[in-house]
C-alpha cells in the first residue's frame, strides 16, 4: 500500500516529468522555418567537390563535416584529405576497399587523423597500394586540435527510414549549425519536380549514397511538408533538395559532428 507522502512524491515526478521536456529529445523545441549553412561554406572557402567515378561518397560526407567544424573552430584549414581518410579507415578495418560507413571512416580519423588536402590529393582512380608519406603523416595530427565528437541521430539500418524524433533531430542539428550526414537508398532514376528530389516505389531504390543535409526549408507545397538542402559529391556543380519525404523514407543513417566543449 501506498503511504501519502510516497503518493504525494509520484504525483509531483510525474507532473514535472510532463511539464519539462527530456533532455536530447527535439519536444517542445521551436524551429524556424529554414535553415541554410550554404553560406558559411561559401565564406569559409569550402566549395562543394566531386568523387569522380569512386565509391568515396560516405568519405567526402564525412570530411565535409569535418572542414565546415574545424572551419567553425577558427581553423581555416582548407579542404581536408579524403584520400587519406580512405587510407586511414582501411587502415583500422584491415581493408582495401573504396569508401565505406561513416562509424568507419570516424575510426580512421580518430586513430591516424587527417591530413589536409595538398599533401594526400585526391586520386581520380582508387589505388589499393597507395599511401601517405611522413610528411602527410605528421600533418595528419593536428588534426587532433580541434576537440570533435561524433554524434549518431541514426544508426545504419537500410530497412528504415526516419522516425519522427529523428527527423526533427536532424532539422535542429541544422538550425544549431552542423551539417549532417546522412546515408541513403538511392533511386535508379531521380523524380524532380520544381528541382526537388520526391520519394519513389521501394523497388525503384538500391543501397546506397551519401550525402550532406546543410539546410531545410518548410514548404507545404513538397511533399511531406518541405526539404532538406544537400551537397551531393555526384552533383557538385550546385546544392540540391530532397523532399521531406524521401529521406523520411529512405535514411539509413544520419551523423554530425559537434565540438566537444573546452574545459577551463
Amino acid at each position: 500500500m501506498i503511504d501519502m507522502k510516497s503518493h504525494l512524491f509520484l504525483v509531483l515526478s510525474l507532473a514535472i516529468l510532463f511539464m519539462f521536456p527530456v533532455l536530447g529529445t527535439t519536444e517542445q523545441v521551436t524551429l524556424p522555418d529554414q535553415v541554410d549553412l550554404s553560406p558559411q561554406f561559401d565564406r569559409w572557402e569550402l566549395p562543394r567537390r566531386s568523387q569522380e567515378k569512386r565509391l568515396t561518397c560516405s568519405v567526402f560526407t564525412v570530411v565535409g563535416t569535418l572542414e565546415f567544424t574545424r572551419a567553425k573552430h577558427g581553423k581555416k584549414t582548407g579542404y581536408l584529405s579524403v584520400e587519406y581518410a580512405n587510407w586511414a579507415k582501411n587502415q583500422v578495418m584491415s581493408t582495401s576497399t573504396d569508401g565505406g560507413f561513416f562509424k568507419n571512416i570516424w575510426r580512421g580519423i580518430q586513430r591516424h587523423g587527417i591530413c589536409v588536402e595538398n599533401t594526400y590529393p585526391y586520386k581520380s582512380e582508387f589505388d589499393m597500394q597507395a599511401k601517405p608519406d611522413e610528411t602527410a603523416r605528421k600533418n595528419a595530427t593536428e588534426f587532433f586540435d580541434v576537440p570533435t565528437s561524433i554524434h549518431w541521430i541514426k544508426q545504419w539500418d537500410p530497412k528504415t527510414g526516419l522516425e519522427d524524433s529523428q527527423f526533427l533531430e536532424i532539422k535542429k542539428a541544422l538550425h544549431e549549425g552542423w551539417p549532417v550526414c546522412v546515408g541513403l537508398r538511392w533511386p535508379h532514376k531521380a523524380v524532380r519536380k520544381d528541382d526537388v528530389l520526391l520519394s519513389v516505389p521501394e523497388e525503384d531504390v538500391f543501397d546506397g549514397h551519401s550525402v550532406l543535409f546543410v539546410g531545410y526549408q518548410d514548404d507545404e507545397q513538397v511533399e511531406g511538408g518541405g526539404y532538406f538542402i544537400i551537397r551531393n559529391t555526384n552533383n557538385p556543380g550546385q546544392n540540391e533538395k530532397m523532399s521531406y519525404r524521401y529521406a523520411m523514407n529512405y535514411a539509413n543513417d544520419a551523423i554530425f559532428f559537434p565540438l566537444l566543449p573546452v574545459s577551463e
